[in-house]
């Protein structure tokens, strides 16, 4: 597999900026604000370079850490299957289809989200290792 160089603290902010875009916009109701997090969420699976809140702080605070090496599409499993779960939450929201399951359900997620930022608890990352445990036998 493709490893890839990257700074954990720098990652870690970037989830923390996503995980507090969706919570105010639950809190205030936006789902424009929601739409904004998962389309950052998906230029960063397209590449670590797209992912707008991680550069902004590797390059405040990269050179203060040693990179460290995971698997290029760990990363784009977790960011991409985030994205996805918070669209499927818009876009209940924004059809209006079960409006108040969808906020608790992106509530949920967004507790995902910032379990993975503080406590480095992803369940993404269990569910890749888990696929990639299946699909290798």
């Amino acid at each position: 597999m493709k490893q890839c160089a990257i700074y954990n603290s720098s990652l870690r902010f970037s989830r923390a900026v996503y995980g507090i875009m969706v919570l105010a916009s639950f809190f205030i109701r936006n789902e424009w604000l929601l739409l904004a997090a998962v389309i950052l969420m998906v230029l960063g699976t397209i590449s670590l370079k797209l992912n707008i809140p991680y550069q902004i702080h590797a390059l405040a605070f990269g050179s203060k850490s040693e990179p460290i090496q995971k698997e290029l599409a760990e990363l784009n499993f977790v960011s991409g299957m985030t994205a996805l779960l918070l669209l499927i939450g818009f876009l209940f929201v924004y059809f209006g289809k079960f409006i108040d399951f969808a906020w608790i359900y992106l509530l949920v997620v967004d507790f995902l989200i910032f379990l993975a930022c503080f406590v480095g608890f992803c369940v993404a990352t269990l569910m890749y290792v888990f696929f990639k445990k299946i699909l290798r036998n």
